[in-house]
């Protein structure tokens, strides 16, 4: 159903916008598989699937990526913007790059992955992560 909410999205005004939903259930793009993408465009969709290892990313287990608390999930979060690699980082830059392209900052997956990564690398990711904190407790 990505292509009917892609043309939804159209309907209600949307320039551009990507639906997406992983072969394995995701929300998200996955890199536990392929993930079907609906991209709307200048008007137009096209649907296409995303594999992970074309964006320049690995492969994952779903047990990579869970958290089984909040804390844990907010550890995961604090790991990757520290720079630690892993599947959780990579799954994370994955969205970012795809974000990236929709954005237009980007021409693809693969270049968006790179931007992402440097974020991360140069604590700009958790630099941004802290300014949103502080302006959403004032």
């Amino acid at each position: 159903m990505t292509d009917r909410l892609a043309a939804v999205l159209r309907e209600l005004g949307s320039e551009r916008a990507w639906v997406v939903h992983a072969d394995d259930g995701l929300d998200e793009l996955s890199t536990i598989g392929r993930t079907r993408v609906s991209e709307l465009r200048d008007g137009e969709i096209r649907t296409f699937h995303v594999d992970p290892e074309e964006a320049g990313v690995g492969y994952a287990r779903l047990s990579d990526l869970q958290a089984d608390t909040a804390e844990d999930s907010a550890n995961m979060i604090r790991l990757l913007l520290q720079g630690k690699p892993g599947p959780v980082r990579e799954i994370s830059v994955l969205n970012a790059a795809a974000a990236l392209v929709v954005a237009g900052r980007v021409a693809d997956l693969r270049e968006g992955v790179g931007l992402a990564e440097d974020a991360v690398e140069s604590g700009r990711a958790e630099q941004t992560l802290e300014l949103l904190v502080r302006c959403s407790n004032e």
